[in-house]
């Protein structure tokens, strides 16, 4: 298989990783952070939750396409600038929900954050498989992944607490604030581009740098194999709060603990993938994977254990399936034979696909047959 030439740092600087994380935690914290206070914000801006849901929704659909063309631009012209770019992005995004005295303005927001979930998340996973080599790549896509998986774990708690206290303008002005920090931190720390091409880009250039993609089966395999994991993950965590609620009759809060807790087994499976096991081989790691969180969610899932066991049982699926993505990345970043960012950001609107698939399919089995088809679909 022929390869593109990837730019690389023979030994990274020690602060491009912590660079990384940064971005990775704020861009994903941009979209976990309105969660939990939707309904607050609809009472002060005199807008029902389902309408403003459809902010987040905004953001993921512009995220897609904008994605499409940041990948071939950052492979191009270096992934620093957009990385900042998105982070400013975040910023404004956290800064107009802080502000924002009308609901329209709030797609302004979705805008500023379609941005940031464009290029951060995955042109930083692009940087972490490539600047890196041997274990240490492995290390350091397992301490980004871990980072993304850190922000609604770490960084929610935090905003519901400042929210609590002071309002959740106050949470997300504060959270601005911090992304603003961040921002700094990272272009101290994150390596200068040595991109300089000379042609100027042009609509041709960017499809090119799919066309290899297009034409590559064993890329195909591994796109197909993120699409499944979509599918599975998100559309059965999609109805965790339904079977936690409406099959075990826990409380709000109560369910957001095992959500919280479930997220705990993902960052620890991305940091062990990362650190332990950095050294397996990458293909039995997600394959290996996929069996283990898919057996694992079919019996959680399948509304017939304890409510204990199925609690217990759900760190140890996301913890195989963090394993499972961490790989994916290593043999995504490894093996394309394009430009690492553009393979990235595609493989990111191939999982946006599967998740939608996901929880629709998801929908559909749960009206059917209940828990027990969702579990086995």
């Amino acid at each position: 298989m022929a390869h593109a030439i990837q730019p690389a740092i023979t030994v990274p600087g020690r602060m491009v990783l912590p660079a990384l994380g940064l971005g990775s935690f704020i861009t994903t914290l941009t979209f976990a952070a309105p969660a939990p206070f939707l309904p607050d914000i609809a009472r002060d801006l005199d807008v029902g939750v389902p309408l403003l849901g459809q902010v987040t929704a905004a953001m993921l659909i512009l995220g897609a396409p904008l994605g499409l063309v940041a990948g071939p631009i950052a492979d191009r012209y270096g992934s620093r600038r957009l990385i900042l770019l998105g982070l400013a992005a975040a910023t404004a995004c956290l800064l107009i929900f802080g502000f924002a005295p009308i609901f329209p303005m709030l797609f302004m927001a979705s805008i500023a954050g379609a941005i940031s979930e464009a290029t951060v998340p995955g042109l930083s996973l692009a940087i972490a498989g490539t600047r890196f080599t041997g274990p240490a790549s492995r290390r350091a896509i397992g301490w980004t992944v871990g980072a993304l998986a850190s922000a609604p774990i770490v960084g929610v708690p935090i905003l519901t607490t400042i929210g609590g206290i002071a309002g959740w303008r106050a949470a997300f002005l504060a959270a601005g604030g911090a992304a603003l920090v961040i921002i700094v931190l990272v272009a101290a720390w994150l390596p200068g581009d040595a991109q300089r091409p000379e042609d100027a880009l042009r609509l041709k250039t960017i499809l090119d740098a799919y066309r290899p993609l297009v034409h590559d089966g064993a890329m195909h395999g591994l796109f197909a194999c993120s699409i499944l994991r979509s599918m599975c993950w998100v559309g059965l965590l999609t109805y965790l709060g339904a079977l936690l609620r409406n099959r075990f009759g826990l409380s709000t809060s109560e369910a957001g603990l095992v959500y919280m807790l479930a997220g705990s087994g993902y960052l620890i499976g991305s940091l062990v993938a990362g650190g332990p096991f950095a050294r397996l081989p990458a293909r039995p790691l997600v394959a290996i994977s996929n069996v283990i969180m898919g057996l694992i969610m079919m019996v959680a899932f399948s509304a017939t254990l304890d409510i204990r066991l199925t609690i217990g049982l759900l760190p140890l699926a996301a913890f195989a399936g963090a394993g499972g993505w961490v790989g994916l990345t290593a043999l995504l970043t490894s093996e394309t034979p394009a430009g690492a960012g553009t393979t990235m950001v595609l493989n990111g609107s191939l999982f946006n696909i599967g998740a939608a698939a996901g929880a629709g399919i998801g929908g559909m089995l749960l009206g059917v047959g209940g828990f027990n088809a969702l579990a086995l679909g």
